[in-house]
């Protein structure tokens, strides 16, 4: 029998590192649009003193070659500087070394590629400057450690197959189900914001900076309004819309959140890009509450059997719902629906496109919760426990897929998966993930990208960032889209050139 409360426990550690790295306030627009105040600090673990490039590869991705060589720059002055290698989020080493010493206080590491896997793999650093832990000096606590991670041969990981049998089946039914459903639309009074009020909303409210995309913009005056629809389960579904002010039919945009229970926000920027979007509470809850009660089966008291009765079945088809919301609005041009999001928002934006033909574009963040196998596989590597528990070690001893769970948990979450929902995405689809990002690990989100089934597929890697926001990244997407989905004859929206 598998042993709940390590499993419980297992995902309560999970769930306190997501929470860790979100109280950095920095995710926000098509990454996540956090409901809080703009920050410039940068999500750990990145460590302002290490800096780490190869002279082989600009993002850390490696095809070939018998020897990767990777160089840590220090921000300190340092003596020596010591290495570790790891698989992707496993915790204990398979390989140690010590780093060349270069002259411009930069180290040399060199690792011989013959015997690695396809995947990911940590480099985790100790730098020496000649200090101790007892130091008094607070800027010279010491040591100073990092991580750099890496990819080999990547298109080539090797992912168990999960997808059940009856997948499609079982979602067509539910969808059947939430077609039966009437939208019931409410639509709030509207407010208008131009460019100042979008600009200051966006540093108080909306996580983001005042305006990073000014080329980007097609109007500087849109509007919003709250609004709710019918939901799944005899409850309704939340949301702010923004559009640009003045008829037209325009391009919609559906904008999924980040995991937790919070207020969202207003999605303006995206409304100033040319999109009537809509940012959704998926847990069925008002957008704007002052305080948020945690939901039981999300967290905790999880529920695996049947599939139906585990707590995103209702938000899948919330989001559903949303883009049927969409869909309906005569401002909207329902051939250019796309959706986006981060963290949980780029999980769910896998989903609903695999699910939602309707869906012509999708840009997927640092999606989280993809290879629910092998996140569990990393967990008993590390030492949970579980039926089939492997003893703790390096899991070098895995050259292939990790091996498959088979319990209820297992069972349930094969139907909620991204990488299961990817084959049957046929929307050109732009992906992002943080190479040392520890909520979203890289070994998750190539896996559902490798699944796409779309040509049009493409993901950019973040060497070097976390479960993190970047506003160059979200200036490309939006060109990205532009190329896709934008076309200036949309009536009311001026393009600026």
């Amino acid at each position: 029998m598998r042993d709940r409360d390590s499993s419980r426990a297992r995902r309560r550690a999970v769930t306190a590192i997501a929470w860790m790295l979100w109280g950095a306030g920095t995710l926000s627009a098509m990454n996540l649009n956090l409901a809080c105040p703009w920050s410039d600090t940068c999500s750990p673990p990145q460590s302002p003193f290490l800096a780490f490039h190869s002279p082989q590869s600009e993002n850390l991705l490696f095809v070939s070659g018998d020897v990767i060589e990777l160089q840590c720059q220090a921000g300190l002055r340092a003596v020596g500087l010591t290495w570790t290698l790891h698989r992707n989020m496993i915790l204990k080493p398979f390989r140690t070394g010590t780093a060349e010493a270069l002259p411009a206080n930069r180290f040399r590491i060199r690792l011989a590629t013959a015997g690695l896997p396809p995947g990911f793999y940590d480099v985790k650093v100790e730098l020496d400057t000649g200090l101790t832990n007892g130091a008094k000096d607070a800027l010279a606590r010491r040591p100073v450690r990092g991580v750099c991670t890496f990819g080999w041969q990547a298109g080539a990981l090797a992912v168990a197959e999960t997808r059940p049998a009856d997948f499609k089946a079982f979602w067509d039914e539910a969808i059947a189900k939430l077609a039966a459903v009437p939208l019931d639309a409410r639509e709030g009074p509207l407010q208008t914001f131009g460019t100042q009020e979008i600009n200051g909303y966006n540093v108080t409210s909306a996580c983001l900076p005042p305006d990073y995309d000014p080329a980007g913009h097609r109007t500087e005056q849109v509007e919003s309004c709250k609004v709710d629809f019918a939901g799944p389960d005899g409850g309704r579904v939340y949301g702010w819309l923004a559009k640009p002010a003045g008829p037209g039919r325009f391009p919609a945009m559906l904008v999924l959140p980040g995991a937790g229970f919070a207020a969202r926000p207003r999605p303006l920027e995206h409304a100033r890009h040319g999109y009537v979007a809509l940012d959704i509470q998926v847990h069925g809850q008002e957008v704007d509450l002052k305080t948020y009660p945690q939901l039981p089966g999300y967290y905790k008291d999880f529920k695996y059997d049947p599939p139906s009765a585990y707590y995103y079945y209702n938000i899948h088809l919330r989001c559903l719902q949303a883009v049927s919301y969409l869909a309906s609005r005569p401002d909207v041009d329902a051939s250019r629906i796309v959706v986006v999001g981060g963290s949980q928002g780029g999980r769910l934006s896998v989903v609903v496109a695999g699910l939602d033909p309707r869906i012509r574009a999708a840009v997927p963040c640092i999606a989280h919760a993809s290879n629910q196998p092998h996140q569990r596989w990393v967990a008993r590597c590390n030492g949970h426990a579980e039926a089939g528990n492997i003893v703790p070690g390096d899991g070098m001893e895995v050259t292939g897929a990790p091996p498959v769970s088979d319990d209820a948990e297992g069972r349930c979450l094969a139907y909620y998966d991204p990488m299961n929902y990817a084959p049957d995405i046929r929307c050109p689809v732009l992906f992002n993930a943080g190479l040392v990002d520890p909520v979203s690990p890289p070994f998750g989100v190539w896996a559902a990208f490798n699944r796409v089934g779309s040509a049009d597929k493409t993901l950019i890697a973040l060497d070097g960032l976390g479960h993190d926001w970047s506003a160059e990244f979200d200036r490309r997407a939006w060109r990205w889209l532009d190329a896709r989905m934008v076309s200036e004859k949309d009536s009311g929206v001026r393009v600026q050139k």
